[in-house]
């Protein structure tokens, strides 16, 4: 076995695979992807052909190849950075204004909106994104990576989609079929793309925008069935779910799913917090390597979006996206279209766009500095990191930390028991139990926090009144 077939089993063997699919593109490294009993994707070790370029192929492997090199190389707006944001020329609250794609998104809009203005004004001839899966499989996967070439084919795809998925397939479309493309991923999968486009020039030409999407962690397939079963649609009868649903008596960081079963055509809306493990930031499922991953917002993208997690937005159901621009064209683009009252643009600061995903910075930066540190300790393998000046964290968050990787753990292996057995309580009490010393560290953690937010909600209401 080659050098690098050996490290990139040490990934996948421990636990830092995204299961992007960039080792297994056809062309490119070669190979393919499976699908785990864990609802996980996976490259096929024995598949895997072109040793040379697996390393540089995979976004935890070849540190030379890291956020900051790849934004140097790609990124055209470099005006400013910061530690958390990475480079950037502007950082933005926004909304779109104008037709139903900030009523249609789970926030804002933006990046559907944005996908749909390239494609109609002839930028791009399509969108690589995941869309999904209809009908779905028995048992997932739900959604996919695909390509949308009409402006109606990017608003199906709209809402944020907390499910797992791969690239290799879409990536041989685009391949196949010369034109210009926008690429939508979270971070790592966006890195991942930057890494193909230095070893392969079609996609390098043909990959002409990039969007990164603000990410907190990669969920399994196995979470949206969890969902689904806790709402009373076992696994095998989902065929869809939505992650994301908006309405005037569902605060914008209130997470509320919808989930139809096989032979209806009807969803039915469910608050997550209300089935077990279905707390999105508690962990659930989560895939193991995103507790090594340290970029948040997606520094090698040419635009960011997320949420703008801001007292004075963070109660507004209609939802209100961060901007984060590095691209000195999609500047031009999205200023004209505020010019014209297409888009609602509010003026950020590094610091308020770092408050604004402050949960996802403790977690990649702090925590991220403390899980090395162990795998140090125990003299584990583990993929080189950047480096970041960060205070040690308090032996509360060390605990909170170290009680999201055991909820982690434990969730996935109790859902596939969940399974063999046809019981959800299996897993559901399993994660309850895993859960009820992190909620009382959370809460006691956060109780500030929370109280400052609300303080400053009201005053800004206040304010605005």
């Amino acid at each position: 076995m080659s050098d690098a077939h050996t490290n990139l089993k040490k990934v996948r063997d421990g636990g830092y695979c995204v299961g992007c699919g960039a080792c297994a593109l056809p062309g490119g490294p070669g190979g393919k992807m499976r699908m785990t009993p864990y609802g996980e994707y996976e490259p096929d070790l024995a598949a895997t052909v072109s040793p040379s370029q697996l390393e540089k192929a995979c976004p935890f492997l070849a540190p030379e190849l890291d956020e900051d090199r790849l934004a140097e190389t790609f990124l055209d707006g470099r005006e400013q950075s910061s530690r958390e944001l990475g480079y950037y020329n502007s950082i933005s609250a926004a909304h779109v204004e104008e037709a139903e794609w900030r009523a249609n998104g789970s926030s804002g809009g933006m990046v559907s909106w944005l996908a749909a203005e390239l494609l109609r004004t002839g930028q791009i001839d399509g969108v690589i994104h995941a869309r999904p899966v209809s009908p779905a499989p028995p048992g997932g996967p739900f959604y996919t990576y695909g390509i949308s070439r009409t402006v109606d084919d990017v608003a199906t795809a709209a809402h944020s989609h907390y499910h797992v998925v791969e690239m290799s397939g879409v990536l041989e479309e685009v391949l196949e079929t010369p034109g210009r493309y926008l690429f939508i991923g979270v971070p790592c999968f966006v890195k991942a793309i930057r890494r193909l486009q230095t070893l392969d020039p079609r996609l390098n030409e043909r990959i002409a925008f990039t969007i990164g999407l603000v990410c907190g962690h990669l969920k399994s397939v196995n979470w949206s069935l969890s969902l689904g079963w806790g709402a009373g649609v076992p696994p095998e009868e989902l065929a869809a779910i939505r992650f994301r649903e908006k309405g005037e008596d569902i605060p914008a960081k209130s997470y509320h799913f919808a989930v139809r079963a096989r032979g209806s055509d009807d969803f039915l809306v469910h608050d997550a917090a209300s089935i077990a493990g279905g707390r999105f930031n508690t962990g659930a499922m989560m895939l193991r390597a995103c507790d090594f991953c340290d970029d948040v917002v997606g520094e090698t993208a040419d635009l960011t979006v997320g949420d703008a997690w801001l007292p004075e937005y963070q109660f507004d159901w209609r939802g209100k996206n961060m901007v984060v621009i590095r691209s000195a064209h999609l500047e031009a683009l999205i200023q004209a279209a505020f010019n014209a009252g297409r888009l609602s643009l509010t003026p950020l600061s590094a610091r308020q766009a770092a408050d604004a995903q402050s949960g996802g910075f403790r977690h990649r930066r702090e925590g991220l500095a403390y899980r090395l540190e162990g795998k140090k300790a125990r003299g584990e393998w583990h993929p080189a990191k950047r480096s970041f000046k960060v205070r040690p964290p308090s032996p509360l968050r060390r605990l909170i930390y170290t009680l999201r990787q055991e909820v982690s753990l434990i969730s996935r292996e109790a859902f596939v028991r969940a399974r063999s057995a046809g019981n959800f309580e299996v897993y559901a009490g399993s994660v309850r139990r895993a859960m009820q010393r992190l909620r009382f560290a959370e809460l006691v953690s956060a109780a500030p926090r929370i109280l400052s937010v609300r303080i400053r909600h009201v005053l800004s209401k206040d304010r605005r009144s």
